[in-house]
């Protein structure tokens, strides 16, 4: 019985990391191949794509919903609550597509007022602005890739995101660099590219879910557009609304931290930016992780078993400890070797090579604390987490990260330092709250029939 219980954990989190690093990889690619253009230019695509996903992350959080609420229902024995599920989810992924968008278009003077050089700004915001072509294409997307993992059908969303990552590739490289009777658009290119691979994913995500012999109609998804059940938009909205408010605390700090190494120099900016990129390798395996213990400890605390809601929630926080262990033995291994790959100019290399020592011991706290709050989302406990994550990033990150960044002058290596600190206390903080089981008290599904 306990190897079922591995197995389940991983043949379920397996294709969400391989879709959750295929995602990532975009970034890295886009990372990767502007760093050819110039330290400005590479500088200017991480902070942008930081302040991105800054702005949008509330967003993303808040449709978060969806997956706990459709493995909640699936696991209760109600699979045809799943589809209405998520159509008040695409409401709500419009309304909030709507909003950002205004938000972003109009963001130009915020590069400005971070106090980065002219020559970032200018590049951060033409990346931004065409990256923003595809926005509503994330949301949708994301809305519906969120209904896939709530119901345990996690190999579809993979496949769609390797395909979308080759033509993201390729469309990088004939975008940013030009081919033929296609001009070179630079940092333009590389944000085109990745809007047109996110509406790709959108258009196969519609087809898979709404062609005429689809399968998952045994869920509702003929069922989209009913009236909207309004005690179901207000559970969404206050389970989403803590989901997106930590994700919005937790990237804005990392934009602040990122704007104080950018007041060092641009050099260390792009060091930063290669670090993090790195870096978002072993976040996105956590992520994905996470996202299997969500649905897995959803489906069980929605069938009234909370003891194997634990069960799967621990041995997914063991799975992350000893990937996340592996990774940093890799970095530690050969940090020079990694930094050069992402970046063409020595001084950015020298200084992002520093950063992975302490990448390192930083990706393993950030593995535990991504995972522990993902098991905590599957059973609805939202708010305490949002709390914790304020308290640290703001009350403890951002002063702690100017202080040895700025004041005692240790540049982005004090940086790295303070995130540290952030990282241990959060870690520590969710599994202790996931461990004292408070968590088991949560009702989010009234009536359950059989499983």
């Amino acid at each position: 019985m306990g190897e079922k219980k591995w197995m389940e954990i991983i043949s379920l989190a397996t294709p969400v990391v391989i879709s959750k690093l295929s995602f990532t990889a975009m970034a890295l690619v886009d990372t990767a191949m502007v760093g050819r253009l110039g330290a400005s230019e590479q500088a200017a695509v991480g902070i942008a794509t930081t302040f991105l996903f800054t702005v949008y992350v509330f967003g993303l959080g808040l449709i978060s919903s969806v997956n706990t609420l459709v493995s909640q229902h699936h696991g209760a024995g109600q699979p045809e609550r799943c589809g209405i599920i998520l159509g008040h989810g695409l409401r709500l992924s419009t309304i909030i597509g709507v909003v950002t968008f205004a938000v972003l278009a109009l963001s130009r003077p915020a590069f400005s007022w971070a106090g980065l050089s002219e020559a970032v700004a200018e590049s951060g915001y033409a990346y931004l602005l065409f990256r923003i072509f595809g926005l509503f294409g994330v949301f949708w997307y994301w809305t519906y890739n969120a209904f896939f993992e709530g119901i345990g059908q996690t190999r579809t969303p993979m496949v769609i995101a390797l395909v979308a990552n080759v033509i993201n590739i390729v469309l990088d490289y004939v975008l940013i660099f030009g081919l033929g009777p296609i001009p070179a658009m630079g940092v333009q290119g590389a944000g085109l590219a990745t809007a047109l691979s996110n509406l790709f994913m959108l258009a196969c995500f519609v087809f898979v879910v709404h062609r005429r012999r689809s399968p998952y109609r045994r869920f509702g998804t003929n069922r989209l557009f009913v009236p909207v059940e309004w005690p179901l938009m207000r559970k969404m909205v206050r389970l989403g609304v803590p989901m997106g408010g930590q994700f919005f605390a937790e990237i804005g700090a990392f934009l602040v931290f990122s704007v104080f190494v950018g007041w060092v120099s641009d050099e260390a900016l792009a060091a930063h930016q290669v670090a993090l990129r790195l870096w978002s390798v072993s976040f996105m395996t956590a992520w994905g992780i996470s996202i299997a213990a969500t649905t897995l400890v959803g489906r069980h605390q929605g069938a009234g078993k909370s003891e194997l809601a634990f069960a799967v929630g621990m041995r997914s926080l063991v799975l992350t400890l000893g990937f996340t262990a592996l990774v940093g033995a890799v970095y530690m291994a050969i940090p020079g070797i990694l930094s050069a790959a992402f970046t063409a100019f020595a001084d950015v290399a020298r200084i992002a090579t520093v950063l992975m020592y302490v990448c390192a011991i930083n990706q393993v706290f950030d593995g535990i604390n991504i995972v522990a709050y993902g098991a905590l989302k599957g059973a609805g406990d939202t708010s305490w987490p949002l709390r914790l994550v304020v308290l640290t990033n703001w009350g403890l990150g951002v002063p702690l990260v100017y202080l040895l960044t700025i004041v005692v002058g240790l540049g982005p290596l004090g940086t790295w330092f303070g995130i540290m600190a952030v990282l241990g206390c959060q870690a520590m903080a969710m599994f202790l709250r996931f461990k004292g089981g408070k968590w088991r008290e949560i009702r989010l599904v009234e009536d359950r029939a059989t499983p």
